[in-house]
């Protein structure tokens, strides 16, 4: 009988296949990074296909690193990064346009637009740009009028292709956070915004249990029929992997963005200048509710240093310059490639690094940009700590790739004032999949996730509150003036 776990976990730079077994030992992960092109200023795009096919490549580097077959699977759990908009054609599933990533802000004007109506949404959510999507399509108009298209996020389109067409889903996080929701406690697309927009009903995917019976597996993918079972938000499956759903649960992932969230149980509750309101998970009419900031580029700012201006051969290697300096030096980055987000709100805003000298060099500004991106963080969660009734944790479960660095970690517990502790699986959001599709198809039950919680390092403040406070405040000063 199959036995394992699969998850597919499609991020804004790369694709990961993560095999477990139920227990939660993970078998197999591969992962190929996903190329993005920056056409102009804050235009950010991928290509489709390329996405699906880099997506079919690593399941079956999984399969094959662990040496198993798709027939000892017992079920398949999608994760994506959120907010990215993908147009493709419902006979073929062929991509008509290329993929709008999330972080794309040619909706700016439009979100103003759409504001000044009266609806509530952000700058990087699909409600913002969707038609500037569509107006990438030849005809799109009669297209859509015949039922020819589809968009989704990238759940959505990869579920589709997944099923061999079977399956147009999204989860109720993902489907939150495209803008088209029509309010707390409705969890079902604004036909008032569809409207308002001249969209057909058509286009959009039906909003599925974040687990539970969603489609099959087309067996001329990978050789066998499995079901998928769950399809789940990104940041949302990264909670699951820390086994607690409950009202008062905390998590912080750090990835190519930095996402802070907490879950509020069943109440829809909105800090100011937080992403108002997130649906977590959802089974049947249960919903489960969390508030969330991020700083919109975490590890992509660290790859950016890497990368683009060559500082460093990679993460890991501009980690350990960073900690082979006592201090910053007076190195201030403020880590906003694409804005600066919660609770700030300040789109516009661009990266910094400043108070640079004769005396810095490149080790003073990695560490500044780690110490950039804990305060940043820090900002985030003293701001979900001001939502009513929701009490602070007595540490922080992290994961996420950027994670691996001991020092932004220890800069973060410094930052708090409270422990941080990491998840031994750090790639959390693929992990927390699996389980979801575990929960699914009844291999795993709600009552062992606290099973899957595990850490493998703790890192203390070493500092008092009085000098992390100073701290801050002398950043700031710098970073978030203007």
């Amino acid at each position: 009988m199959p036995e394992l776990l699969l998850a597919l976990d499609c991020g804004t730079t790369g694709a990961r296949a993560l095999l477990i077994d139920a227990g939660g030992t993970v078998l197999a992960s591969a992962k190929q990074p996903i190329p993005s092109a920056f056409p102009a200023p804050g235009r950010v795009e991928q290509d489709g296909q390329q996405v699906w096919s880099i997506c079919r490549t690593v399941i079956g580097q999984a399969l094959a690193q662990a040496g198993r077959h798709m027939r000892d699977v017992a079920a398949i759990g999608v994760t994506t990064q959120r907010s990215s908009i993908v147009l493709w054609e419902r006979a073929t599933g062929h991509p008509v346009a290329p993929v709008l990533v999330w972080s794309d802000l040619r909706g700016m004007e439009r979100y103003k637009q759409l504001r000044a109506a009266g609806f509530t949404l952000w700058p990087q959510v699909p409600a913002a740009k969707l038609e500037a999507a569509l107006s990438l399509v030849p005809d799109h108009q009669a297209r859509m009028a015949r039922g020819d298209l589809c968009w989704g996020t990238l759940d959505s389109y990869l579920i589709f292709r997944l099923t061999g067409g079977g399956a147009h889903v999204t989860d109720i996080g993902s489907a939150w956070l495209s803008g088209y929701i029509g309010y707390p406690g409705h969890a079902g697309w604004n036909p008032t915004l569809i409207a308002y927009q001249g969209l057909e009903a058509s286009l959009f995917p039906a909003i599925a249990d974040s687990w539970g019976p969603i489609g099959q597996c087309d067996p001329s993918l990978f050789g066998a029929p499995v079901p998928v079972t769950a399809v789940m938000a990104d940041q949302q499956a990264g909670m699951l992997a820390h086994g607690n759903l409950s009202a008062g649960a905390w998590k912080a992932t750090y990835g190519t963005s930095g996402v802070l969230m907490a879950s509020t149980g069943d109440r829809a509750v909105s800090p100011h200048r937080t992403i108002p309101i997130q649906a977590m998970t959802r089974r049947g009419n249960d919903i489960a509710w969390c508030v969330e900031g991020m700083v919109i580029t975490c590890g992509a700012f660290l790859t950016w240093m890497c990368q683009e201006m060559a500082m460093f051969p990679d993460a890991a290697a501009l980690s350990a310059a960073a900690a082979s300096v006592p201090d910053t030096r007076g190195v201030v980055v403020r880590p906003s490639l694409q804005g600066l987000g919660a609770p700030h709100g300040r789109f516009h805003d661009r990266a910094l690094i400043s108070g640079l000298d004769g005396g810095a060099g490149r080790a003073h500004v990695a560490r500044a940009a780690l110490q950039g991106i804990a305060f940043r963080m820090m900002e985030i969660a003293r701001t979900v700590a001001a939502t009513p009734d929701l009490a602070v944790p007595d540490h922080l479960p992290v994961d996420g790739g950027a994670s691996a660095s001991d020092l932004l970690l220890q800069l973060q517990a410094d930052a708090l004032g409270l422990p941080v502790r990491r998840h031994r699986v750090k790639e959390a959001t693929a992990y927390g999949a699996a389980i979801a599709a575990g929960l699914g198809a009844g291999v795993i039950m709600r009552s062992d996730l606290h099973r899957f919680a595990r850490y493998e390092a703790e890192f203390m403040p070493t500092r008092s509150r009085d000098e992390a406070r100073a701290a801050y405040h002398a950043w700031a000063a710098v970073a978030l003036a203007g």
